[in-house]
């Protein structure tokens, strides 16, 4: 009986072991891709506020953000890179120091992001590169 409960233990050290390194290969993974930042999604308002911490990725249609949950390989977000607009919130303390904190609008949504102050140069670019119609970009 010894020997059963130990195989058992073992055995769930392994399979525990085994989600353990598979959340950490899949965020090693996103953090190779090109055109990837790190970043916190700002959810809700009040008492019911979020910040979730992940990795946004520049994609050509659209910026995909993949939560750092190691439960789910899928992005949580996608904002449309046709229509996108953001806008710098300069005095806001959603986030660590230095870090800047914008709003993303799109298709009548608008969501904070928490990201470094070269990611939002990087972003800004990336919407300006596929601005089509000469659209406003609304950064301030």
């Amino acid at each position: 009986m010894p020997q059963v409960i130990g195989l058992a233990l073992l055995a769930l050290a392994c399979l525990a072991l085994g989600l353990v390194l598979a959340a950490w290969l899949r965020w090693l993974f996103l953090k190779a891709r090109s055109g990837c930042f790190p970043c916190l999604v700002v959810e809700g308002d009040g008492a019911a506020r979020r910040e979730r911490i992940g990795l946004a990725v520049f994609a050509a249609p659209e910026l995909v953000w993949f939560a750092r949950n190691p439960y789910g390989p899928r992005a949580v977000r996608r904002w449309p890179r046709q229509g996108l607009t953001i806008k710098a919130r300069l005095s806001d303390d959603a986030g660590p120091a230095g870090w800047q904190v914008v709003q993303l609008r799109s298709a009548g949504t608008s969501d904070l992001l928490v990201l470094s102050r070269d990611a939002q140069s990087g972003l800004l670019s990336w919407i300006e590169a596929g601005s089509t119609r000469g659209e406003a970009l609304g950064a301030s």
